[in-house]
This record gives C-alpha cells, structure tokens and sequence, in this order.
C-alpha cells in the first residue's frame, strides 16, 4: 500500500521544490521539500492526516504536489515534538516527526501543521 497525502483546494497556497543531490544510493539521489498549506473542512483535514498517519504505519509517506513528489520511509524509532497554544481566540497545534534513516546518515522531517 503507497498512501498519498494529497489535496487540492483553489484556495490552497502550495509551495514545492524538489533539487538532486549527488550520491551513490538510490534512496539518496533526491533531495526534496514539498511546502502545503490550505484552509479546509475540519472532515477534510481529518482525511489528509489520516491518510499521513496510514503512511507512518506502513512505513512510507508519498507526497505529492503538480508534477512534484516526495517520498518518505519512516523508520522504527521516530522522535515527535508537539505544541498546542491558545491565544484569545486563535488555537494552534504545531507538531512534527524525525527520524534518521537505517544507516544514520540523513534526516527525514515531515513538516509542521
């Protein structure tokens, strides 16, 4: 299974960017940052982050924005940060995953909501 986090809104405002690197792994070759941000149903941010933690599940995350996509595999051990503030009446949750791939030599970082 390649779950996919996806969504297209008109009032979406997306930012991607994918660059190649130089190296002799295959899992190595990209280096890629795909940017999504959107206002949306509350039902509809719960089916993309439930289609992220699907992803984390099965151990790969597949983004993808236009013709740009970025995949990712989780691995065993991930570290999770998260915060919640409130402030009047503006509520925010910011979190964020990292983990090293198998041979420790990179990190993977799914952004921050």
């Amino acid at each position: 299974m390649n779950p996919t986090a996806e969504h297209e809104d008109d009032k979406a405002d997306a930012d991607a960017e994918l660059e190649a690197s130089n190296s002799d792994d295959p899992r190595r070759k990209q280096k890629g940052k795909i940017k999504f941000e959107s206002v949306m149903q509350r039902s509809e941010a719960v089916a993309y982050f439930s289609a992220l933690v699907d992803g984390l599940r099965h151990g790969q995350l597949q983004f993808r924005h236009g013709d740009e996509d970025l995949a990712l595999a989780p691995g065993e051990q991930v570290a999770v940060e998260v915060k919640a503030t409130k402030k009047g009446d503006k509520e925010k949750v910011a979190f964020e995953l990292e983990w090293r791939l198998a041979d420790g030599r990179e990190h993977a970082i799914l952004g921050r909501a």
